[in-house]
């Protein structure tokens, strides 16, 4: 960890050296939010470890300045946290494994980013991913009459938080996803200014993710400028940059399994055309949501996402997958992916050229 720890602060020295080369480059600045945020993510693990907290501890004994100590303390406050859910978590999970519990996860739906659970199997340790309340207490949410009108009251997280729009699918598209063993459940749009929930809500399911690097997460400017929708708990979401969905997740313990598929109906519906992925699991999921492989582009070792490990994605090209762009028809819903589908273009902007300009005319 303390390798993975020193390698991260690498790639931001590395992020911010090349970016100050050239401080207008949009990839450049992106790929310095995601070194921060990998960084950021890889210590937390650390301070969570024995060493991090042993440190932890040194450093706070050691400082003068009580703003730095109290900086401190808080990080060791959450460092001890994170590891009491880590060992209650495992202890869980050994104790699921004795009594035969747990057995159909791969069955049971999407639990991460949109991906199936089959490819999230490792990320166990968690315990109520996202904190908050329980599922069964509801009473902190009021559904008014006037759907859209932004007068329902959310508690995500601890936050109470009021929505600014409603958005629900058709009675049919309901039925259709219900008989179909899924979820559909009415999304709320969040204020910009809670941008910063939408993001912590990433974060939260991304940090104990190994399949986290395939998984942006924007930094909170970037997401107040999108449109932000989520589950009446907050622990699944979806988000709209422009004509781009962006974000989809689901945490294992959202009140709604099985919603990556109707909320990606609902980002359509609400003008969402676009979207890239790495050619994991993720393709045949869109595919069937109604987006059609338009490009593709190979993988660059040079513009690897921060964090990468070849070995935890070796069943995707030796953990070398393509990036897929896609763009929404809604003739293909309900399509199935073709591996190596879409032509190959020479850089990322060119690839979303191409779903800019679906269908071709």
């Amino acid at each position: 960890m303390r390798q993975r720890l020193n390698k991260a602060a690498a790639r931001v020295v590395t992020a911010r050296a090349r970016l100050a080369d050239n401080p207008a480059h949009a990839r450049l600045q992106r790929r310095l939010a995601a070194a921060e945020a990998d960084h950021a993510k890889i210590l937390s693990l650390f301070d969570a470890t024995p060493g991090g907290q042993d440190q932890l501890r040194a450093a706070i004994e050691a400082s003068s300045d009580p703003k730095d100590r109290d900086v401190l303390t808080a990080r060791l406050r959450d460092a001890e946290r994170l590891r009491t859910e880590q060992t209650e978590a495992l202890r869980h999970a050994r104790e699921g494994q004795i009594d035969g519990e747990g057995t159909d996860d791969a069955q049971r739906g999407t639990d991460d980013a949109g991906a199936p659970r089959s490819v999230l199997e490792a990320v166990r340790v968690e315990s109520g991913s996202a904190g908050g309340p329980a599922q069964e207490d509801r009473a902190a949410l009021h559904r008014p009459e006037d759907r859209g009108g932004g007068g329902a009251r959310l508690l995500i997280n601890g936050h109470d938080v009021t929505p600014v729009a409603e958005h629900t699918l058709s009675d049919a598209d309901c039925q259709r996803f219900t008989s179909a063993g899924m979820s559909a459940p009415t999304l709320y749009e969040l204020a910009p200014a809670d941008s910063g929930i939408y993001r912590a809500q990433m974060l939260e399911l991304t940090r104990k993710n190994p399949y986290a690097a395939s998984v942006q997460v924007y930094d909170e400017d970037e997401y107040r400028r999108m449109r932000l929708l989520v589950t009446d708990d907050g622990k699944a979401g979806v988000a709209l940059k422009g004509d781009e969905i962006v974000s989809v997740f689901a945490h294992k313990d959202c009140a709604h399994p099985k919603s990556a598929q109707s909320m990606l109906s609902q980002a359509t519906a609400l003008g969402g055309r676009r979207l890239d992925c790495f050619d994991t699991v993720l393709p045949d999921l869109y595919a069937d949501a109604g987006f059609v492989p338009v490009a593709r582009l190979k993988w660059n070792d040079d513009y690897a996402p921060e964090g990468w490990d070849y070995d935890t994605f070796r069943a995707y090209n030796n953990g070398r997958p393509d990036v897929v762009f896609m763009a929404y028809d809604p003739d293909h819903v309900g399509g199935d992916y073709t591996p190596g589908a879409g032509p190959y273009v020479d850089d990322y902007d060119d690839g979303t050229a191409r779903t800019q300009q679906y269908p071709p005319r």
